[in-house]
């Protein structure tokens, strides 16, 4: 029965799909102008490349009969995203994996998000198999969430002051970079992971407040809050490494272009390194808006594609792609030199964030709240 189901769905979808491409073009041969739409987006920067827009906005229009624009706004912090669809302002947003279950949102339970239907995202067959049908993304058999980007909350260094690539998150607490560091404003919980790492504990063990609570885990977390010369939001930017030795990041290598990173290098700790799968979620919005719905499932199709995961996003960002081929020719493009060897270590040293606890999330909050109080006035900015 349930098989059926699904075929007819299917059957209807494709039915619905030759519908509405046959009414575009029956409205272009009428001479009709396309009909104009618009896709919200809640995105971190970059993951909506201009010329990948452009691309998509032309097959829109020659396939649907549909002008279509996007509204992008770019995210800051993890609440945004809950934000904004609870306020009815979104279509589409980009939470990491650790997000959509989180208790705090419970996005694939409480009526936010539309479950995504895979027969319209073919590419979906193209993920890497550790993120093909995750729990995180599942609910009572449907995918809530698709990946589009993944990456590293990674250490880097600034060659010019810090002569020897750092092999230990212990670095921040080198009294030779006290106040020249920078570390993310709104992860709250990676700085306390990052500290655990350097203590020596497990790395199962980061994720739970109990085995890693105490003294010392206050103190290096302290001196995080305190000793950090400013706070980088959202996707860090050029601008936020001026004049600094160390910082946390979301690349897995700087990119080259413009020289903007001139000098700035990515580390593998030998501890690991916490990893973050941003996807891509649809808003309850779409409910009534079958065409657009579909549209955005297209969109998230689009950004599966090989050459937009590769070049248009990894390439440009010093991120991964989540495609088995997108990931093995990016991987490949830099196969004999210090960034290449950068890649693939940080892959096989990942450690992916996991869904935390209400006790856990609230412990790690309280923690890094408190530790905020002991920041000098003078280092009292609340990032660039």
């Amino acid at each position: 029965m349930d098989g059926m189901k699904r075929w007819v769905t299917t059957v209807g979808a494709v039915m619905l799909l030759v519908m509405w491409a046959q009414s575009g073009a029956a409205a272009r041969d009428r001479g009709e102008a396309p009909k104009p739409m618009t896709l919200r987006l809640l995105i971190w920067d970059g993951y909506a490349p201009q010329k990948v827009r452009d691309s998509f906005i032309k097959r829109v229009r020659k396939t649907y009969g549909v002008d279509l624009a996007f509204a992008i706004t770019y995210a800051s912090n993890p609440d945004d995203f809950f934000d904004a669809l609870r306020n009815d302002k979104v279509d589409l947003i980009s939470p990491a994996h650790n997000l959509p279950k989180d208790f705090r949102y419970n996005l694939t339970t409480n009526g936010l998000t539309l479950p995504i239907r895979l027969e319209n995202i073919p590419n979906y067959a193209h993920l890497v198999p550790e993120l093909f049908r995750q729990p995180w993304a599942m609910e009572g058999g449907d995918v809530y969430a698709v990946p589009v980007v993944q990456g590293p909350y990674a250490l880097a260094y600034n060659t010019a002051l810090v002569r020897e690539e750092p092999t230990s998150w212990r670095v921040f607490w080198d009294p030779a970079w006290q106040g020249k560091f920078m570390v993310h404003k709104d992860y709250y919980e990676l700085n306390v992971y990052i500290s655990a790492l350097a203590l020596g504990y497990r790395r199962p063990d980061i994720f739970r407040f109990d085995a890693i609570k105490g003294g010392a885990l206050e103190k290096r977390v302290g001196y995080l809050a305190a000793e950090s010369a400013t706070f980088w939001q959202g996707f860090d930017k050029p601008e936020n490494y001026q004049g600094l030795a160390l910082s946390t990041t979301w690349r897995c290598i700087f990119p080259s272009a413009d020289g903007a990173f001139e000098g700035w290098r990515i580390a593998v700790p030998e501890e690991g390194t916490t990893w973050w799968v941003d996807a891509m979620l649809i808003s309850h919005t779409l409910k009534e808006k079958p065409l657009l719905r579909r549209i955005a499932e297209e969109w998230i199709n689009h950004l599966l594609t090989d050459e937009v995961q590769t070049r248009s996003i990894a390439m440009e960002l010093g991120t991964y792609p989540v495609t088995r081929k997108g990931l093995s020719e990016y991987v490949a493009s830099l196969p004999d030199t210090a960034s290449g060897d950068t890649l693939r270590l940080l892959l096989k040293n990942r450690i992916p964030w996991q869904i935390l606890e209400t006790r856990d999330r609230n412990a790690f909050k309280f923690l890094w709240s408190e530790a905020m109080k002991t920041r000098p006035s003078e280092r009292a900015g609340e990032g660039r």
